[in-house]
């Protein structure tokens, strides 16, 4: 038996916040929205995955850094209208607190032409809302 819901649903996406000392990881994105904007690295999430290990498979896809769901750190869940221009989507964003050893580990993947580390106090431009994203993991505790 099918059963709808005449309800609209969001993309679920999840974004990850990666910090090593007073620096976060970013990408430069490769495909549009905001082609050639730095961003958090993140994705949608596959149908049925678990939201943590769909940030880790996107956080290694487009900067190679390898980090494990345990070590995801929740930071909260971003969803206000006109965030992302493709329509209604949600993010859940983690934050990965990662050490000085896997600093030269990060190389551009699937959807990030470069991928660079860049001080804390002197962010970029950024896509979407990535920047009240950081904001609010920044007032993390755990930092």
């Amino acid at each position: 038996m099918s059963f709808t819901y005449p309800f609209p649903r969001p993309a679920l996406t999840t974004d990850a916040v990666v910090i090593c000392g007073a620096e976060i990881l970013l990408i430069e994105r490769k495909k549009d929205p905001y082609q050639g904007k730095w961003a958090l690295p993140g994705g949608f999430v596959d149908e049925y995955e678990a939201v943590k290990d769909a940030c880790v498979r996107e956080l290694e896809e487009e900067t190679s850094l390898s980090c494990l769901p345990e070590d995801a750190l929740f930071v909260g869940i971003f969803g206000k209208e006109g965030r992302d221009p493709r329509g209604w989507t949600v993010s859940v964003v983690y934050l990965f607190a990662v050490g000085k050893e896997q600093k030269g580990k990060v190389a551009p993947g699937s959807d990030s032409v470069a991928v660079r580390w860049f001080p804390l106090s002197q962010l970029p431009d950024l896509a979407f809302d990535h920047k009240e994203i950081i904001a609010e993991a920044l007032t993390r505790k755990y930092i």
